[in-house]
């Protein structure tokens, strides 16, 4: 009588019935086949700043450059005295300029002030301290009335005969810092499951070779996820301002480090509801990054919503006018477009490629219910600059490690533990696996960048 899990019926016959088999797993090994099913693809986050930055070496935790501003400075005023015809124009004090390094003294004597109506004065009274301005009008008319947030353009100067020199503008620059941060993950296995036969076949993603360990599959699964890790951090970390409860954030070493997101808010940002994003939007954008000195030409690394939305702002744009859509550009190489699966198209002179983030909407991660990410646009140009210099290109962003001596951490990985070592390190009966890297995320120029998100 054998014993089963499911008694079966015996037979008259040696005939296999679906009645007579005996099932107890004590008897036959289980028939286990050894390919294992992604059921959810690759889901490695990777690839974005692989194929839009840069790595470089840094020596300091803390890492700074310098960038210029706008020669010309448009200003506001706070408020603005307008007298009778042809006479003074007095701007009351906290003057505020529109570049991104706000200089003191930009309005000086002699400079001539247009206003948004196309009226011009000239500056005849300056105060050493910044606080009020007197215009004279060239016309013999009042100004018309100007609100405190009105903007104000220098257009040039004039100045008497036998006069002195103006006084002199300091140059101003902008100030860029941030900073590593250290990461780290660990992958434990005991020597006895080390050595245990498995049923499937796996991929170790470090070196791409397969093999029967399923340790390798746990391992590969650590490199990966950290990898993931890392990218997301470059993407969404934020700078640790928190002295609340000291030694914890923002001291005692927890520095963080901006991310490419938050570098990219402070920059031009397009905000929309969702599902309407479309031609008013993009021209919006486009109109933000002229203004700003944006790049020409930009890659468009979208959720997989906006996608869709610019998808069909794109089929209407190729209906309402011809000309106005050019596919396939991609430094003039249609089939160098296609081959990166991206989707080109130009609109008032500038070109996009746009290709869907995958982690954007990736559901365990940024695509979660109830994120806003499979909306969001991180627009980058597609060019570089150069160090004046040296003459390097610098790119449009990229990824600083700790690197001095010899000695980088940019991935470190290393295995403790006596279990499969040829050298064991302790005398537990384990193997380890380690990962550590300390990096950081570097912007340039924000302003020639654009942000895409939901309102």
């Amino acid at each position: 009588m054998a014993y089963t899990t499911t008694p079966g019926i015996p037979s008259a016959f040696q005939v296999a019935s679906s009645e007579n088999y005996v099932s107890t797993l004590n008897i036959h090994q289980p028939e286990v086949a050894e390919d294992f099913v992604q059921r959810y693809g690759d889901q490695s986050l990777m690839g974005f700043l692989d194929a839009v930055g840069a790595m470089s070496p840094v020596s300091q935790r803390k890492f700074e450059h310098y960038e210029d501003d706008f020669l010309h400075q448009n200003f506001t005023a706070a408020a603005v005295t307008i007298a009778a015809a042809g006479t003074s124009i007095t701007m009351a004090a906290a003057f505020s300029s529109t570049g991104i390094a706000a200089g003191s003294y930009f309005l000086r004597l002699g400079d001539i002030v247009q206003n948004k109506f196309g009226e011009i004065a000239l500056c005849t009274v300056r105060s050493a301290t910044n606080g009020t301005a007197t215009l004279v009008p060239y016309k013999n008319a009042a100004w018309t009335a100007m609100a405190a947030a009105d903007v104000y353009i220098i257009i040039g100067n004039e100045h008497e005969e036998g006069t002195g020199q103006p006084a002199g503008i300091t140059p101003t620059a902008n100030h860029y810092e941030n900073y590593t941060m250290i990461m780290k993950d660990s992958f434990q296995v005991t020597g006895s499951e080390a050595t245990n036969k498995v049923w499937f076949k796996v991929n170790d993603a470090a070196t791409g070779k397969s093999g029967y360990l399923w340790y390798l599959k746990g391992e590969g699964d650590t490199y990966k996820r950290f990898n993931n890790y890392c990218e997301t951090q470059m993407l969404l970390g934020q700078v640790a301002t928190n002295t609340v409860l000291p030694g914890t954030i923002g001291s005692g070493g927890i520095s963080g480090t901006e991310g490419l997101v938050d570098f990219m808010r402070s920059g031009n940002v397009q905000t929309y509801t969702a599902g309407t994003f479309g031609l008013t939007q993009f021209d919006a954008m486009i109109k933000k990054l002229d203004a700003a000195k944006g790049a020409k030409e930009n890659t468009i690394w979208a959720g997989i919503d906006l996608s869709m939305d610019i998808d069909d702002s794109i089929a209407i744009m190729a209906g309402m006018a011809a000309g106005g859509i050019q596919y396939g550009a991609f430094n003039g190489n249609k089939e160098l477009a296609v081959a990166f699966g991206f989707n080109s198209f130009t609109r008032g002179g500038y070109t996009f490629h746009k290709k869907i983030y995958d982690a954007l909407s990736y559901s365990p991660m940024m695509g979660a219910t109830g994120f806003d990410y499979t909306g969001m646009g991180l627009v980058i140009p597609g060019d570089s600059g150069r160090d004046a210099k040296t003459r390097e290109a610098i790119p449009s962003l990229r990824v600083r490690y700790k690197e001095a001596g010899g000695y980088s951490r940019k991935m470190e990985h290393w295995l403790t533990g006596s279990a499969g070592l040829a050298n064991p390190t302790t005398d537990v009966d384990e193997l380890r696996c380690h990962y550590r890297t300390e990096r950081g995320f570097e912007g340039f120029a924000n302003n020639r960048f654009a942000l895409i998100e939901l309102a």
